[in-house]
């Protein structure tokens, strides 16, 4: 061929000698197929390979050509005039004058098709050439050229215009090149899919577009350098071992298989094991992936070791690929990456493990950021346990072999955006750990089965830990995974909590458990006069003792708070709240298990006045607890931080506690729930004060089922006794709940991917065009009120500094990445209807072009630590974190 073709040109510099640098189309497509081949081989972890291999159809070395061959083609659609001479010099110089200008000169020169798009439209003709059928070799074509994010559609392939793909000579282009990369992988007709199931979709999309960023690094050492006019033959010599030291460089392992440890071994500091642990050490060698173990127990029962156990088993015996463990919030997340961190250290001591931690403020965890290396320094390294940096890249860190993040991360593969197939591509075949699976709405929670029932078709084990949840949630995600496993759900067995639900069945499928002695408790239930209990909790803390007081919201803990400084020293009192700056806001959390952790520096009187934020995951512990009004299931999350831990308690606060603050009721009037009825549904909160207004105590875990049951089955009957008012409101409520829920689930099924055994084009997974974007992440997984990241900056004379401190910011000039950590460390997320749309209207610097900036806005606080946005009025205190008021 006199014709050369390029697929990168850099910035379309000319050597020396005059002719440009570029890297041909076909040793891009070599260099593609030479890491998915590897990756396939030697990286991929076997569940996952038998889970491709039952998708495509193919089998064994066969396997590693196919996907080879197939990833290699999806930039076949770049030997193209629109593409080759979008850089008129650079295609003049290689491809030829005489046909650019040709081209140029048409007036529909200027109409582009995009290249994945010309991939999906070309490829079919050669595939049916070697005898695949014709649907399949359509499918086969969009999903390789769906790899910058979005498979192409009928229509879009229908409507890619024949002239932006190139007439004439421009087939032959395509079918020399497409000849080589067959000839380079040694590609027969035996080694050509059967068929692609849902899951071959996601396997061979995920794998075609890692492998293409792969082999996208041009880097000398660890890289694809460009060939410029190196002969093919020539340069396909070196392709094995640049796609082993590529694949290396960036920190792709496999994680080690076949070594079984007891728990002991794993767990060196816990001494006896708790009945739970104990009945997961006895099912793990009953346990055949895909598998779903999901775990019902008290706080305190050690579920997170049982959850890791299971992991590792799976991983040594069963070929799991490693794990990813998801929670509700980027907090929870935190705290659990210290935890898992500290179990990879024990558990592999002289081998290299890549831990990534998944959520949008990562990169603002100093402990995290100092984890963060390139493969290269690790061995200069005493801590081995690292984050690759390759991985720790937005859509890459679900690819890391093991990793600890948000549950949105993962859910995002279940739902149609952009490059969703990579985030299922990195946890197929791996075991995914939910905690703290009771914390989700409906609309979460709807999302969640539709992610269950994706991760079983993809051979992945699921260990699902909860302390509390109703039979119908239980019985409806038991369903969504035996949908993916392709198997008929069965009814939920009747047990008693705390329980064990395996499926398929480890033995029985449901197995219950004895309670451990320190969580069997009765918890006393006392409801206090809002106008009255701060006094009196003062008089109760005479002789002492730690106290959490859990609001409905931050306005609400504001105002406690500035109540109780009245009433206790400032070195007495504490404020923990989600609209703090991060960076108070992670020296509060750290201060929070300083003083309430389990090996903590236990103040002798102390009141810590918090949100939410305090309820799941953090390992503290509070002698007395006060709480709004709540769903029943929160409240007993709540109480779990009561007597959490062994210790000597103030005489006056021997007895766990909970002190519950009273709505508003009248003999004649609905029940006024305050703040709490802006967060909480009606109907719940309803039927949870029906159950515990008389109740003087509740005996846990005993009675968990059905005081669970009492509040969650709708289908329940209105008692006779129940006053008129209440009995109204219970059935108006309720009907506004099942309206609401209807909703919810209708959103969830417009934005989630169709159901895992259904055949569906390509285009149907990600058609709904979302960006993987954080701010996609947080609107698509979360039902909520939108929210913006805002930056806090202060005005000192001319100038522009962070609040509480001299550090200049130049917002004319564009930020490195440790300037961005830092103007991210001074913000806070803000949904307050009204101000959260006057804060859209903000337009952001012309500087700020790095995606971690790019959907925050900033304020700036005047000498008073204020400033208005519309009808608002801001304020940045050092106590009460970011004040919002109506002017």
């Amino acid at each position: 061929m006199d014709e050369k073709f390029w697929a990168k040109t850099g910035k379309g510099k000319f050597r020396a000698e005059g002719s440009p640098e570029y890297h041909p189309v076909i040793c891009h497509l070599a260099d593609t197929a030479a890491v998915a081949m590897e990756i396939v081989r030697s990286y991929l972890s076997p569940a996952a390979v038998s889970i491709l291999e039952a998708g495509l159809g193919v089998r064994g070395e066969a396997l590693v050509r196919c996907c080879g061959f197939l990833a290699g083609c999806h930039d076949l659609g770049k030997i193209s005039p629109a593409f080759q001479f979008q850089v008129s010099e650079v295609g003049k110089a290689l491809v030829g004058e005489d046909i650019c200008n040709a081209w140029l000169k048409r007036p529909d020169s200027r109409q582009k098709t995009p290249h994945g798009t010309v991939t999906a439209a070309t490829l079919p003709e050669f595939l049916l050439e070697l005898g695949v059928a014709k649907r399949l070799a359509n499918q086969l074509a969009r999903i390789v050229g769906g790899h910058h994010g979005f498979f192409p559609s009928s229509q879009d392939v229908q409507s890619a215009s024949l002239d932006n793909m190139g007439r004439g000579p421009w087939k032959k282009f395509r079918q020399d090149i497409y000849e080589q990369l067959r000839g380079y992988v040694g590609l027969t007709k035996n080694d050509l899919p059967t068929c692609c199931n849902n899951a071959g979709v996601m396997l061979l999309a995920g794998l075609t577009t890692v492998s293409d960023w792969i082999a996208s690094n041009a880097d000398a050492k660890a890289g694809f350098p460009y060939a410029n006019d190196t002969p093919f033959a020539e340069y396909a010599l070196s392709l094995p071992a640049k796609a082993k030291n590529a694949l290396s460089g960036v920190g792709w392992t496999r994680p080690p298989a076949g070594e079984v440890l007891t728990f002991g071994e794993l767990f060196p500091d816990i001494h006896e094991l708790r009945e739970l642990q104990k009945h997961a050490v006895e099912i793990a060698p009953k346990l055949v992936p895909p598998c779903l173990v999901l775990v019902e127990a008290s706080m305190g029962e050690g579920k997170t070791e049982a959850a890791l156990y299971l992991a590792d088993y799976l991983q040594h015996q069963s070929s799991a690929g490693g794990f990813y463990l998801g929670l509700p919030t980027q907090a929870t997340s935190n705290a659990m990456w210290k935890r898992v961190r500290k179990f990879l250290r024990q558990r592999y001591p002289e081998n290299v493990v890549n831990l990534t931690l998944s959520h949008s403020a990562a990169t603002l965890k100093v402990d995290y950021l100092q984890s963060v290396c390139r493969l290269d320094q690790v061995y200069d390294r005493e801590d081995k346990v690292i984050a690759g940096e390759w991985h720790t890249a937005r859509k890459r860190t679900l690819l890391s072999p093991y990793g600890v993040g948000t549950l949105d991360q993962g859910l995002m593969g279940a739902v149609r955006s952009r490059h969703q197939f990579v985030r299922l591509f990195g946890l197929a075949g791996r075991v995914v750990i939910l905690d703290e699976i009771h914390a989700y709405d409906l609309y979460t929670s709807t999302l969640l089965e539709r992610f269950l029932e994706w991760l079983a078709l993809l051979g992945s084990p699921v260990v699902a830990l909860s302390a509390t949840l109703p039979r119908g949630t239980r019985q409806a995600l038991v369903n969504a995974y035996a949908k993916g496993c392709g198997l008929q759900p069965q009814e939920l067995p009747s047990e008693s909590y705390p329980r064990i639900t395996t499926f398929p069945p480890a033995g029985d499928m449901v197995q219950t458990f004895e309670a451990s002695d320190h969580v069997q408790r009765s918890l006393e239930i006392r409801w206090i006069d809002d106008q009255v209990w701060a006094s009196e909790l003062q008089r109760r803390l005479t002789g002492g003792g730690c106290v959490a007081v859990i609001c409905s919201t931050v306005n609400r803990a504001q105002a406690v708070y500035s109540r109780l400084k009245d009433l206790f020293a400032a070195d007495e009192l504490g404020l923990f709240h989600g609209r703090f700056l991060f960076i108070d806001r992670e020296r509060i959390e750290n201060d929070c298990l300083q003083k309430f952790g389990r090996e903590g520096e236990r103040p002798h009187r102390y009141v810590l006045v918090a949100t939410q934020v305090i309820e799941q995951s953090l390992d503290v512990d509070f002698d007395l607890l006060i709480s709004d009004m709540a769903p029943v299931d929160l409240l007993l999350q709540r109480s779990g931080r009561l007597h959490r831990h062994s210790r000597t308690r103030p005489e006056q606060l021997q007895q766990p506690t909970l002190w519950l603050v009273s709505p508003i009721v009248s003999t004649d009037e609905k029940v006024n729930f305050s703040d709490s009825g802006y967060i909480y549904d009606r109907h719940i909160l309803l039927r949870t004060w029906l159950t515990l207004r008389n109740a003087l105590s509740i005996m846990l875990p005993e009675e968990t089922d059905s005081v669970i049951e009492s509040v969650y089955n709708l289908t329940a009957p209105i008692a006779q006794s129940l006053e008129t008012v209440h009995a109204e409101d219970w059935k108006q409520s309720l009907e506004d709940y099942c309206l609401d829920c209807d909703k919810r689930k209708t959103c969830a099924e417009k934005v989630q991917l169709p159901p895992a055994r259904v055949a569906n084009e390509p285009y149907q997974f990600t058609y709904q065009g979302e960006e993987d974007s954080e701010q996609a992440i947080a609107r698509v997984t979360r039902l909520g009120r939108p929210s913006i990241t805002t930056i806090f900056l202060k005005q000192m004379g001319s100038k522009h500094v962070f609040p509480g401190t001299e550090q200049t910011v130049d917002l004319n000039v564009n930020p490195d990445l440790e300037q961005i950590r830092a103007l991210l460390s001074y913000s806070t997320r803000i949904s307050k209807r009204g101000l959260f749309e006057k804060l859209l209207e903000h337009k952001n610097t012309k500087s700020w072009t790095s995606a971690l900036l790019r959907n925050c806005c900033y304020v700036v606080l005047d000498s008073q630590n204020s400033v208005c946005v519309g009808p608002w009025k801001l304020l940045a205190d050092d106590e009460l974190g970011i004040v919002i008021q109506k002017v």
